[in-house]
């Protein structure tokens, strides 16, 4: 059974996965956009700050034993992490 702060790690894991997508949207399509570099941030910095809150999630759910293949605690606690932190996003840019 996994402790508790476990489960934290893939809550946090799940959100810099979400924090990710958008960074990474707009900087492959060429757009500026906020990162804590800038608002907005040029293009190539969004891609650096997408593929660095990727890397960050990936670690730390790789760090804490992966996933596995259906679903599970952890991919519960990374969804849920994933989806507080879309909507958070969502309500802070809309």
């Amino acid at each position: 059974s996994m402790k508790w702060y476990g489960y934290v790690g893939y809550f946090l894991a799940g959100g810099f996965l979400a924090n990710a997508v958008p960074h990474l949207m707009m900087g492959v399509t060429g757009q500026g956009f906020r990162t804590p570099f800038g608002n907005p941030s040029p293009a190539v910095v969004n891609a650096l700050w997408g593929f660095a809150n990727l890397a960050v999630g990936w670690a730390i759910i790789t760090g804490l034993g992966g996933l596995g293949w259906g679903f599970n605690r952890r991919v519960g606690a990374a969804a849920l992490g994933f989806l507080s932190m879309s909507v958070f996003l969502a309500a802070y840019f809309g």
